[in-house]
């Protein structure tokens, strides 16, 4: 009876535990929300990417959800928020804040399943405060949902190569699908996944062949499942097999390695040629191994270099826990930031934005770092009140460092200027008339047709813009740049004056009426 008693004493006590690590977890989601509410009260004006998303948003509502470049499942979902606020701008941030705020579910869970509990949970408050992760919750752009779709790809990828079920390979097959869905360079997790089934053991047992060819087997049946109405319509739309719009991938060789223009219009892409780089090894072995260094350098800069330091400590700790598991469970994690710093980012992009997509799983191993500072606080600190509240102190500390940093570095006014520009635009223009401009900000504030202006001399540019019935030109900063010369050759008989617009910067936007010469009469 005693046994009886005691056994029912300590599953009381463990049920309590996981109440109030439950209502801690809550608290953290609230937390997460509530600095992230903000960004859609005061949303930054929208970036390249994101008027690119809305377009394709409303070509989702006009039955044609393959209407863009960019992979379909974020426009879809601005898509379906939109009938909620009327505002595709506000959808979108809408959608980013939600997956921002949720991306604390997947890495509590990362962190508690390869190490423990309290990992996960200052795992968590990290999430919340994290510069970068708060940053592009407030943005019309993919980086939040991708975020949370890839944690929890690797959460369960986790999980289906250690445990082998059904349910979390067919999990992991979902989320990566929609992790692909949201960008292309999510198919990569399917790659990752396949080599650590295919020629490694879990930690605690030894899986046959037979197993891992099944494993591998249904993990691509049920990516295929969730993925391939959109593989199917690129294929239509095309004419072979690519993996996106975006990002054209060959097998075999093109005459040349051509660049095409990215989504954001200002960097360049190239087509990933497999054959073309195995003929060239030397210069495919100096791609990947200068490109691995560039791309930890970046991605440390969007990491930040207070959980650099903290997340060495971590692998220095995981190495001195000698357990099969967490070794295993933590380079299968880092497989993936290898994969992609080395074989992908090197030919796509490499820069803060793009290796600062594996910041959500690099956050554990700062959490397990920063128990490693509180251990060495409590061996200092003799007296068991004082112990506790050094460790508190730690996480306000490291947390509230986190965020005030990231408002700081992370100025929000750089497109404000444009915003006005658009919104005054929109106010005092005709309906339709087309707009030309370096950048799209002002035509979409304006809600009119946009036009790129192109990096010529004063007549040129005149001339294109009359030749496609251009009515205004929007001028920035960089006119004189891309255009020597241009404001001097200015004439009234060309160009009217309507606004000029300037903020705290100094920077500066002009408005002109295109002045069309008359035609002379016969």
């Amino acid at each position: 009876m005693e046994a009886l008693a005691s056994n029912f004493k300590q599953e009381e006590k463990m049920k309590e535990e996981r109440r109030n690590h439950w209502k801690l977890l809550l608290v953290l989601i609230a937390l997460s929300f509530f600095l992230r509410v903000f960004l859609i009260i005061y949303p930054e004006p929208i970036h390249n990417d994101g008027i690119e998303y809305v377009r394709h948003a409303k070509e989702v509502l006009a039955g044609n959800w393959m209407g863009g470049v960019s992979n379909p499942l974020f426009p879809v979902l601005i898509a379906l928020v939109y009938p909620l606020l009327k505002n595709y701008e506000l959808a979108g941030i809408l959608v980013s804040v939600t997956f921002g705020t949720l991306l604390i579910l997947p890495v509590f869970y990362l962190g508690k399943i390869i190490f423990n509990e309290k990992v996960g949970m200052i795992s968590a408050l990290i999430t919340a405060v994290h510069p970068f992760l708060h940053r592009y919750s407030g943005y019309v752009l993919t980086e939040s949902t991708y975020l949370f779709f890839v944690t929890t790809s690797v959460l369960f990828g986790w999980c289906a190569f250690n445990q082998g079920k059904f349910q979390h390979v067919f999990l992991f097959s979902l989320f990566t699908s929609l992790a692909y869905l949201t960008k292309p360079e999510g198919i990569g997790f399917l790659f990752v996944f396949f080599v650590w089934v295919l020629f490694i053991n879990p930690p605690e047992a030894r899986r046959v062949w037979g197993k891992r060819v099944g494993v591998v087997l249904l993990a691509v049946f049920c990516f295929l499942l969730f993925s391939s109405p959109y593989l199917i319509q690129l294929r239509k739309e095309l004419g072979k097999w690519e993996i996106s719009k975006k990002i054209p991938i060959s097998i075999g060789s093109f005459p040349d390695t051509e660049a095409t223009p990215s989504l954001e219009g200002t960097d360049n892409k190239q087509k990933i040629d497999f054959v073309s780089m195995l003929k060239k090894p030397l210069g495919l072995f100096k791609t990947v191994g200068s490109g691995l260094l560039k791309s930890f350098y970046k991605f440390q800069q969007g990491y930040n270099l207070i959980l650099s330091l903290l997340a060495i400590l971590g692998w220095i700790r995981i190495f001195r826990l000698k357990s099969s598991h967490c070794l295993k469970a933590n380079f299968y994690v880092i497989s993936h930031h290898f994969f992609y710093f080395s074989l992908v980012y090197p030919f796509v992009l490499e820069t803060r934005r793009y290796t600062s997509q594996m910041v959500s799983l690099s956050i554990p191993w700062a959490a397990l770092g920063c128990l490693e500072v509180a251990g060495w606080l409590h061996r200092w600190i003799e007296k068991e009140p004082l112990r506790k509240k050094a460790s508190l102190i730690l996480l306000l500390l490291l947390s509230g460092g986190l965020f005030i940093q990231g408002r700081v570095t992370y100025s929000r006014d750089i497109r404000v200027i444009r915003k006005e520009t658009g919104l005054w635009m929109k106010s005092h223009l005709p309906r339709g008339a087309k707009v030309m401009s370096r950048l799209p900000q002002e035509a979409f504030y304006a809600d009119l047709p946009w036009i790129i202006i192109p990096e010529k001399g004063y007549e040129e540019i005149l001339l294109e813009a009359r030749s496609k019935e251009v009515r205004y030109l929007v001028l920035d900063g960089s006119v004189e740049k891309n255009s020597p010369g241009f404001s001097e050759k200015i004439k009234e008989e060309d160009l009217i004056l309507l606004n000029e617009f300037r903020d705290h910067k100094g920077r500066r936007m002009v408005v002109y009426e295109i002045i069309y010469p008359r035609k002379k009469e016969p």
